[in-house]
């Protein structure tokens, strides 16, 4: 699984990257009729070609197994093993948006940020926890990208800082929210990654 502090941080502030589960699920002849974007497309549904929706799917089954070889090799330690499956997802994503026409990619950004305001009303955020939660995601995503992308530190080090990034992450989460909202978010949480457990 993913850590779950990164995951309760960036739920809120991070892009979601998810595709509707049943465009994956759908056959040939179930989704021939949506070889194009529909004009009537239901709000919130990304309309894919059939040479999308396989080029996805495939992207999404190699990744998950290669997923699996990580969780399940012995010579790497938990710590590694969580940060090559953090590196799997980024990598995941970023091949995923590649697939995308620009109108889709469009789409998907409207997408992210509703989910990212229906997760906030859900939760009961006010204007205050929102800008602070913005914050503490870009000052995160920061640090993380200075230290991934410092050459001088072997991985060893670039793990143990990440897993200092992440625990003030979470410290500084904890602050932000009450106790209810934080149970509320791991809830959430644990619902949308049953929904898409197919993503990597």
């Amino acid at each position: 699984r993913w850590p779950k502090n990164a995951l309760l941080l960036m739920a809120l502030t991070l892009p979601v990257t998810a595709l509707p589960a049943q465009q994956m699920n759908q056959s040939p002849d179930q989704s021939a009729v949506q070889s194009a974007p529909a004009a009537n497309a239901p709000a919130g549904v990304l309309q894919l070609t059939v040479e999308q929706r396989a080029e996805i799917r495939q992207l999404r089954l190699t990744a998950r197994d290669q997923a699996a070889i990580t969780r399940h090799d012995q010579s790497l330690t938990p710590e590694q093993k969580a940060q090559k499956l953090r590196e799997l997802r980024v990598s995941t994503r970023e091949k995923v948006k590649a697939v995308l026409t620009p109108e889709q990619q469009a789409q998907r950004k409207q997408m992210r940020a509703a989910h990212r305001q229906r997760m906030a009303e859900e939760l009961g955020l006010t204007a205050d926890q929102r800008g602070k939660l913005k914050e503490l995601a870009k000052s995160t995503r920061q640090q993380r990208k200075g230290v991934l992308n410092n050459g001088s530190l072997s991985n060893d080090q670039k793990l143990a800082q990440l897993r200092q990034i992440r625990e003030s992450a979470k410290s500084q989460l904890a602050s932000i929210l009450t106790p209810e909202q934080l149970a509320k978010m791991r809830q959430m949480r644990r619902e949308h990654g049953h929904r898409m457990h197919m993503q990597p």
